[in-house]
This record gives C-alpha cells, structure tokens and sequence, in this order.
C-alpha cells in the first residue's frame, strides 16, 4: 500500500518531449501541402502535452496539500 503520490516529474518530461516533437514536427512540415495526418499529428502531439502537464501540475498541488486520497 503506497502512502504518497507519484512523482510528478515523469509527467513534466513527457509534456516537454510532446511539445517539443509538436513543434520540431510542425517546423519539420512547413511549405508541404497541409493534409489531413499533419493536423491528426500536431493536434494528437500537443493534447498529449497538455494532459500530461495538466496532470503534472495536478500531482504537485495534490503533494502541497497532503491531500493523499484515492
């Protein structure tokens, strides 16, 4: 039985890494034709970003509060 939260950190990392392969991507495919998986993929790269920092930032203020319930 675990006491404490996870650790927040690995959230913060893939928000990082998501958002930066959003935008080396969206870099990546400037001056090509905009298609329907180039938007699937930039949208689908920064939600995932989005969650996991929201996530994240959810975890540290969980800790800040001791408020430890399932």
């Amino acid at each position: 039985m675990t006491t404490g939260t996870r650790s927040h950190i690995p959230g913060f990392v893939v928000a990082g890494i998501s958002l930066m392969l959003a935008v080396v991507t969206g870099i990546d495919w400037l001056g090509q034709p905009l298609r329907l998986v180039h938007l699937v993929t930039i949208i689908g790269l920064s939600a995932a970003a989005g969650v996991s920092f929201s996530q994240a930032v959810w975890r540290v203020r969980q800790a800040r509060t001791g408020n430890h319930d399932v």
